[in-house]
């Protein structure tokens, strides 16, 4: 960043070290801080005080005056919003997710706080909401199944072995012994690190333990913790990329990588909820 050639340029050397030295700090802090949460946390019942629960903020240019008028009727009648899809307003109708409306990304014409999901994420609702109707009568008869989008630093969350991971949605699958609580986090994986020094991918492998100390903790012992990365990547680009080259889908599903793809040879979603 900085070679000085004279002694004045010593000031900003001590400029570019002492900005270094802060980050450094404030990381350090900031890891031990959440490392120490994650800890001590423990289960406890979501209620509609969470973090999670936020209302939308929604914004649209005022050059777009037919689609504010649409929106506005929208909200009005609201009832549309709760029940169905919505393209006005851009949304998925999922009667399993904990909150309506789930908003979706529509460009720079509409935008929302917190912002709506983007292709990878509506794509895996849409999958959870089709098995989950496929499936009402079949594997998911004495089943429970519920689904929270998790939002990001100091809403959801968060796993802090290294750094702040927020994955993007919570499910939890239920029956009448046992609840299995996953974190899934549905992204591209291109420019994603080795396995073992992938922090996200890595997640599921400490959960277990995790899991038995929330236990230990607050008494429940019928609890689960899992975690699955769902690659946005398709598995032809990925697999020369990922690793060493020589992954293939069964290696990526027992790391707990998936890929959107759901036929008869292969459905990622039947290998996330009946594991």
């Amino acid at each position: 960043m900085v070679a000085p050639r004279s002694f004045a340029d010593t000031a900003l050397l001590q400029e570019a070290t002492v900005s270094i030295l802060r980050k450094y700090v404030d990381r350090f802090y900031r890891v031990r801080q959440e490392r120490w949460d994650s800890e001590h946390m423990v289960y406890t019942e979501i209620d509609d005080e969470d973090a999670n629960f936020q209302d939308y903020t929604v914004r649209i240019a005022r050059g777009e005056a037919e689609l504010i008028a649409a929106v506005q009727r929208l909200i009005q009648e609201a009832d549309a919003v709760y029940r169905q899809d919505t393209r006005e307003l851009p949304s998925i109708h999922f009667d399993r997710h904990l909150y309506q409306p789930l908003l979706v990304e529509r460009g720079d014409k509409v935008r929302s706080e917190p912002p709506g999901l983007n292709e990878s994420e509506r794509r895996l609702v849409e999958d959870l909401r089709t098995y989950c109707r496929s499936e009402r009568d079949k594997s998911l008869a004495d089943k429970e199944v519920y689904l929270l989008r998790n939002l990001s630093r100091g809403k959801g969350i968060g796993f802090f072995d290294t750094r702040g991971f927020y994955p993007d949605f919570i499910l939890w699958v239920k029956d009448a012994s046992a609840q299995r609580i996953v974190f899934i986090e549905p992204h591209g994986m291109l420019h994603a690190e080795a396995y073992i020094h992938d922090d996200k991918a890595r997640l599921h492998e400490s959960l277990p333990e995790l899991a038995e100390a929330m236990g230990a903790r607050t008494g429940l012992k019928n609890v689960m913790l899992d975690s699955y990365i769902i690659s946005a990547t398709p598995y032809d680009d990925l697999r020369l990329k990922y690793d060493d080259g020589t992954w293939d889908k069964k290696r990526f599903a027992e790391a707990h990588i998936l890929f959107p793809q759901r036929d008869d040879a292969y459905d990622y979603l039947a290998a996330l909820m009946m594991r």
